[in-house]
Parts: structure tokens; C-alpha cells; sequence
């Protein structure tokens, strides 16, 4: 007796809480389903929630919880109350006319629960009628067949079918069905790539155990991939690379097709030349990577990474012309990373002479590059000859300094560093001074406290002394 007074006086404190106007349609929402979920009370349910539309008739989380309460009542009574159910359906559709994502709302809801095949059927025949020419529909269809709700267009009735292999099967042939359909390109397009991906998707997951549906997504892949590329719709350079995993056919020829169609995927072009170089097949990488440096031009750098490491094992009388062309190579993107590389292979095999007369060269190729310059410093520092070794390096600071000091505190600081440390330390101010007049004037103040910070670090002087090292002067 007492909890039937409390609901009912919760009831009418509801009522009351309901009689007056809320801004947010959520309150409309939890009020109609306390009603329906806690009281079993679908009429006042339906009360609030026409009451929310009311005012809020744009609001589609509130039809779409209306819709979802009939959807359970349908189910409580039956079928009882499906006139009611398609009713308010068909104002729906209509209130929302080629709004095709809310009908996918309306047909998520409707498929939840398994006593309403009737309304289910309906909103199914109606997406499909009508949105036949849109690419997300034939999708939509194809994922609750993959779910096993299976429409049968011919009888337009719908049944569902637990057996996942039906769904697999009638899922793609639902894709290839909207592919034959007169769609726009660009549509048509987007609906390959919703069924590439989905044949990905099913490759990966727990049913691929079985053999059958194995064998049968192994050959739904190859036709599948196939089909999309000679219909120019393969455009992803993820897709090939997938399908050249997977593929039981010359995974190269899948590659060599990629390349020519995505001709400016770095990563195409290194699985294509990574595939001929893992198989010391040397000339046709070689071909595929200078069809791709063609291909990319800056972007190629990654391709002779490739070919520079797999030669420096196994051929490495070839590396030096291939450091050659790449040091020549019209990209700084490229040859600005070469450049000092070729350098360091060039002391490491040919010893310092060498290195220094390709310095030279590689020095007069424009534009100059920084780091070749470091790099060259870097390895004079290691040479035993005290004079030669200090006039070699002053000669590279004062060109590094010219060609690079006008936006670059750092080329100063390291030359400062190396008179202070090896050279003249009479030098530094001159140096620094030197500095000011070369830096761009936004540069100067920040020149000013890097020579701070190097006379704290190195403790110097106002007035540096040599301490016993002897000045070199520069013969040039």
C-alpha cells in the first residue's frame, strides 16, 4: 500500500515538474522514459515526449527516443502495437525526408530487438528504395547483412540468419551489387573503398578460422583488389601494399601496377624496391629506384637510403658512383644529406688526401651545405699535424663563417670555440667583433649572449694571452 502512494505521489510531482517549460529536451527524454522503463506507463511516455516536441521540434535525439520507446512497447505487446510503431515511423521519414543518417538511426534501433521483424522489414525496404543511388546505403545494407539481418530484395522481406558464413557471403555479394548500379563515379568510388575496407576487416577477424570462409575471403580479396584497380577506383597506397602481402600471386607485379597509378607514394616505392633487393635481384632494383628518384624527386631520399645500405653490404664498388649521382642530385632535400655522408665513406676507404680533394668537389655544388663543411672540421680535428691541421681548419671556419654567418649564431660560436681551444686565443674578439658586423641585425643581441655565455664557460679573459700557443697565420 505505501509504495503504491509513493509512486503515485512521484507521479504526480512529475506532473507537475513536467507542466512547465524545460530549454533542454533531455528533461522530456528522462521523464518519458522513467514512465515507460520504471512505471510501465507508455501513454504518459507518449505525453512527454509530444509535449518536448512541442517546443523542440528540431530536436532528432527526441523523435529518435520516441521511436525507440515504440520499438520496445512493440516488443512488450507482441506485435500489438505496430500500427501505432509504423505510424509513427512513417512521420518520421517523412518529417525527415533524404536525411539519410537518420534513417540509419531509426534502423539501428529497430534492429536491437529480434520481435519486431515487421517494422524492421519496413524501414529496410524503405532505405533501400529510397537511397538505391547513394553509396552509404549499399554500405549500411551491407553491414546488417554482415550482422545477418538478410533483406531479400526480390520478395523485399527480411529475415535474420545466425550462421555468420551466410552473412559474410551475402555482405559481399551486397557491395558487389551496388557496384553494378548506375552510380556516380566519385560515389561509386567511395563505395570501392568502403568494400575494400570491410574485406579487410573481415580478413582480420575471429572467422577467418574456418577454412571455408578462409578460402572464400582469400578469393574475394584477389577479385575484389583486382576489379577496383582496373576500375582506376584502387587509390590508396595502403590497399596495394596489403593486397602484395596477401596476395598468393607475384606480389612485384602488384607493386610495379601501384606505382604507376600512386606515383608519388614513398612508401610504395620502397616495398617495391626493399621486394627486389631482399630477392639480390640488383638490376631491376636498380631500375624501380631510379624510375621512383624520377618519380619523387625531393621526396627520394628514403629510396637511396635503401639502395646506399643495401650496397654498402654487398656491393661496394658501386656505392661510390651511387654517392656520386647523389651528391649531384638537383634536390637539396637529397644531396644535402649525401653530401656529408659520401664524405665520411670517402675518409673511412680512401683516407684524408682523398677525402679532402672530394671535399673540393663536393664543396662547389650549389647550394653549399652547412654540414658538409662541419663534417669536413670534425675529421681535420682528428689529424695528427699540428700547423697543417690549423690552417686547414681556420680556412673551412672563415668559408663556413662567409657563406653561412649572416643568419647563423652557431657557425660564430663553434669557430670561436676552436681559436679559444686550438688556435690563437688573441683571436676571439676579433672574431666575435667580426661576428657582429656579418649577423643580420635581429641576430646581434643574441650574438651578444652566446660570447657571453663562451667566456663564462671558458673563463676568458678581457685581455687573453696565448699561455705558449703559437699563432699561425693564414697563408690566404
Amino acid at each position: 500500500m505505501f509504495i503504491t502512494l509513493f509512486i503515485t505521489k512521484c507521479s504526480n510531482m512529475l506532473d507537475t515538474l513536467m507542466s512547465r517549460y524545460h530549454s533542454d529536451p533531455e528533461v522530456y527524454i528522462t521523464a518519458a522514459t522513467y514512465e515507460f522503463d520504471d512505471r510501465n506507463d507508455v501513454e504518459s511516455a507518449r505525453k512527454y515526449f509530444a509535449e518536448g516536441l512541442k517546443y523542440h521540434n528540431n530536436c532528432k535525439n527526441l523523435y529518435v527516443e520516441e521511436f525507440w520507446v515504440e520499438v520496445q512497447h512493440l516488443e512488450k505487446t507482441a506485435g500489438a502495437s505496430l500500427p501505432i510503431a509504423i505510424e509513427k515511423y512513417r512521420n518520421l521519414i517523412k518529417r525527415f525526408e533524404g536525411d539519410i543518417e537518420f534513417h540509419f538511426i531509426l534502423l539501428d534501433r529497430a534492429i536491437q530487438l529480434s520481435a519486431v521483424r515487421e517494422l524492421q522489414c519496413n524501414v529496410v525496404r524503405d532505405m533501400v528504395k529510397k537511397y538505391r543511388h547513394s553509396e552509404l546505403m549499399w554500405q549500411k545494407l551491407a553491414k546488417i547483412h554482415f550482422d545477418g539481418f538478410i533483406y531479400h530484395q526480390e520478395t523485399e522481406q527480411l529475415h535474420y540468419d545466425k550462421n555468420y558464413i551466410s552473412g559474410i557471403r551475402n555482405c559481399i555479394k551486397t557491395y558487389e551489387d551496388g557496384l553494378r548500379e548506375n552510380l556516380p563515379l566519385k560515389n561509386k568510388h567511395k563505395l570501392w573503398n568502403f568494400y575494400i575496407d570491410h574485406v579487410i576487416e573481415i580478413r582480420k577477424s575471429y572467422r577467418m578460422k574456418k577454412e571455408t570462409i578462409r578460402n572464400f575471403m582469400n578469393e574475394t580479396m584477389e577479385r575484389a583488389f583486382q576489379e577496383a584497380h582496373d576500375n582506376k577506383a584502387l587509390l590508396k597506397a595502403e590497399y596495394y601494399i596489403y593486397w602484395a602481402k596477401n596476395t598468393n600471386k607475384d606480389c612485384h607485379r602488384i607493386l610495379r601496377k601501384a606505382v604507376e597509378v600512386i606515383q608519388d607514394s614513398v612508401e610504395l616505392w620502397i616495398h617495391l624496391i626493399s621486394f627486389y633487393l631482399n630477392y639480390d635481384s640488383l638490376e631491376m632494383g636498380i631500375e624501380a629506384f631510379q624510375a621512383g628518384v624520377r618519380a619523387l624527386k625531393s621526396k627520394s631520399m628514403p629510396l637511396w637510403e635503401i639502395l646506399i645500405l643495401y650496397m654498402g653490404n654487398t656491393h661496394p664498388k658501386l656505392l661510390q658512383q651511387l654517392y656520386h649521382e647523389g651528391s649531384h642530385f638537383p634536390y637539396p632535400e637529397v644531396n644535402f644529406i649525401i653530401r656529408p655522408e659520401y664524405l665520411e665513406w670517402s675518409v673511412i676507404h680512401n683516407g684524408i688526401l682523398s677525402t679532402r680533394e672530394l671535399f673540393v668537389e663536393l664543396r662547389d655544388i650549389k647550394p653549399e651545405c652547412k654540414q658538409l663543411y662541419t663534417t669536413m672540421i670534425a675529421f681535420e680535428l682528428t689529424q695528427n699535424s699540428g700547423i697543417t691541421k690549423l690552417k686547414s681548419i681556420r680556412k673551412l671556419y672563415n668559408d663556413v663563417c662567409n657563406n653561412f654567418g649572416h643568419r647563423d649564431i652557431g657557425v660564430w660560436s663553434d669557430c670561436i670555440r676552436f681559436e679559444y681551444m686550438y688556435g690563437s686565443r688573441k683571436l676571439v674578439k676579433e672574431i666575435y667583433k667580426a661576428s657582429l658586423l656579418c649577423l643580420e641585425p635581429d641576430l646581434r643581441s643574441g650574438m651578444t649572449e652566446e660570447f657571453e655565455k663562451l667566456k663564462e664557460e671558458y673563463n676568458m679573459e678581457e685581455d687573453p694571452k696565448d699561455h705558449g700557443v703559437i699563432v699561425i697565420d693564414d697563408d690566404e
